[in-house]
């Protein structure tokens, strides 16, 4: 199988009133050898122009491209419709950490911000062949804030087979950091969105996409291949050794020895998807707490430091607020629980609190790590030392206090809210409304 696989291009039916004729000139099927795959064709508006061109997966968009590819074949064809000439678009999508199965879409932005779709790309592609060992796999503790993220590190970090730098609120991402720079330094060029070729060096402070890749270079035989594949898995190579060093060198330090994962915690973005491809063997925690106590912290949090340390500044009013939540954090974690299911695992914070001696176990036999009793109450003991930092990140006299809490501290009104936004996926993960 070569490197990327093109299946099928599908196109969008047509769609009178909102585009008046397109075409996707690629990909073609068949396979490339190279990490990447490119997108091209052209778009006419009906009644209003497009503007640019989305291509997303799940949900999530990956790349955009504006209309300022020469079309001379559509002015001609359509001599009646105004900057026909200048209708196409080019642009090449990066395979490194895309969703398997999942056919990626594309689609026109309309000049008032609504989306026609044109069609979508079915693809396979092989994992980045980098060529690492490692002797350490990840662990990912793939879950939101004020979920009880900080409590649950520290009863990681206290085996002794887990990694973790211990250093309160356990949120160094050094791992995550490195497999980011994979990511953004493996994607071939963007000048509209990222580094351009002739002023990236004029930033000292980034560096972007590569913005030589594929064009120019693919003009000189054999360059464009191996930017495209060889600097690739280079790149991926440099990246996982680097990870992995630096957790080896905080096991050192804190005295660990024989260690197998190193832990951090991650949100339910597109990454743990380029993590278990580099690591087919790694780990995947997911940990939920009922999103209404979630909420309440959220806001208690934020009035207890006199800012809006969590949610966007534009938010006004806490029912955008729970809006906000159900429609950002909260959906990427409905989405991405049951695609990985098969090989993660689920805790509610709910019952590692008043379970810990059932929860913490079954966390241990799916790392496949020493779970029996005496080890668990170690690590129990060691995480429930008194701890200054951890009195400071609270927002509720105690830990008990802080189950169930949205009903007494949500008023009745927000308790509405927070039932109506978060209801579902509530339900999805256990929860009762």
């Amino acid at each position: 199988m070569a490197l990327v696989e093109i299946d099928d291009i599908e196109l969008a039916a047509p769609q009178p009133g909102k585009l008046r004729a397109f075409a996707l000139d690629a990909p073609r099927i068949g396979g490339r050898n190279v990490y990447d795959f490119e997108v091209a064709g052209w778009v006419l508006g009906a009644e209003q122009p497009a503007k640019e061109i989305e291509i997303h997966q799940g949900g999530v968009i990956i790349r955009r491209t504006p209309l300022d590819q020469q079309r001379p074949d559509v002015a001609r064809d359509y001599p009646d419709v105004p900057k026909a000439g200048v209708s196409g678009f080019r642009t090449w999508v990066s395979v490194v950490g895309l969703e398997p199965d999942v056919p990626v879409q594309v689609r026109a932005v309309m000049e008032d911000g609504t989306r026609a779709r044109l069609g979508s790309v079915s693809l396979r592609h092989q994992p980045v062949q980098s060529g690492f060992e490692p002797k350490l796999q990840p662990l990912m503790l793939t879950t939101m804030g004020r979920a009880g993220t900080t409590w649950t590190m520290r009863l990681l970090s206290e085996h002794p087979q887990i990694v973790v730098h211990r250093w309160h609120p356990y949120e160094l991402r050094v791992a995550r950091y490195w497999w980011h720079m994979l990511k953004t330094l493996s994607e071939p060029r963007d000048p509209y969105h990222s580094a351009q070729a002739d002023r990236f060096q004029t930033n000292k402070q980034w560096i972007g996409y590569n913005p030589f890749y594929p064009e120019p270079i693919a003009v000189t035989p054999g360059l464009g291949e191996w930017m495209g594949r060889d600097y690739v898995e280079d790149l991926a190579r440099f990246c996982q050794r680097n990870a992995e060093e630096a957790y080896l060198r905080i096991a050192a330090g804190q005295g660990q020895s024989h260690v197998r994962y190193m832990a951090e915690k991650h949100r339910a973005d597109n990454l743990p998807w380029l993590v278990w491809e580099l690591y087919p063997r790694a780990k995947e925690i997911f940990l939920v707490r009922d999103f209404r106590d979630v909420y309440s912290s959220m806001l208690a949090y934020n009035r207890k430091f006199g800012r809006r340390a969590f949610g966007p500044d534009h938010i006004e009013t806490d029912e955008e607020f729970a809006r906000f939540l159900r429609n950002s954090t909260i959906r990427n974690l409905s989405r991405s629980w049951p695609k990985r299911q098969d090989r993660a695992h689920l805790i509610r914070y709910e019952d590692l609190i008043t379970r810990p001696h059932e929860v913490l176990p079954g966390v241990l036999r799916y790392l496949e790590l020493d779970a029996s009793e005496q080890t668990v109450t170690g690590m129990l003991e060691r995480a429930s030392a008194e701890n200054p930092e951890m009195k400071q990140h609270l927002t509720s006299s105690n830990v008990s206090n802080s189950l169930g809490r949205w009903k007494s501290s949500l008023t009745p009104e927000l308790q509405t809210v927070a039932n109506s936004a978060f209801g579902d996926v509530l339900e999805q993960f256990g929860y009762q409304v």
